[in-house]
């Protein structure tokens, strides 16, 4: 890892662990149950996003990526025993794939976040 891990990096490589392609489509399903808009979806989803880009300049591409591997396996099952199969919400994709869609979005977002905070880093230098 090449870089000390203290205790706040640690608890921000633990936030991949967070299954957030399961809760992002949890929160967003359960709101379409009960009748009333996912306001909070966007907002929260860059956030976590950010957070864990920023988490992810603490270690190496393979880390970044193993982690957000264990995540998306994770994350489908847990919607596999807490998201029903409705035909009607997962239309295109399905369950499974709307869950990995999110992932792809998630992972995408936080290494160019990475990247981002990475060249800022090195053009300082």
């Amino acid at each position: 890892m090449g870089k000390r891990l203290n205790k706040i990096t640690i608890a921000l490589l633990s936030s991949f662990l967070i299954p957030i392609p399961f809760l992002f489509h949890w929160y967003e399903y359960h709101q379409h149950v009960v009748g009333k808009e996912a306001s909070f979806l966007a907002v929260g989803f860059v956030l976590v996003i950010v957070l864990a880009g920023i988490a992810a300049t603490q270690v190496n591409m393979v880390v970044t990526l193993l982690l957000n591997g264990l995540n998306l396996i994770f994350s489908l099952i847990l919607a596999s025993m807490f998201l029903p199969l409705d035909p009607y919400w997962f239309t295109v994709v399905g369950r499974n794939g709307a869950v990995v869609w999110i992932w792809i979005v998630y992972v995408l977002g936080q290494l160019l976040v990475k990247g981002i905070i990475t060249i800022a880093q090195y053009r300082q230098s």
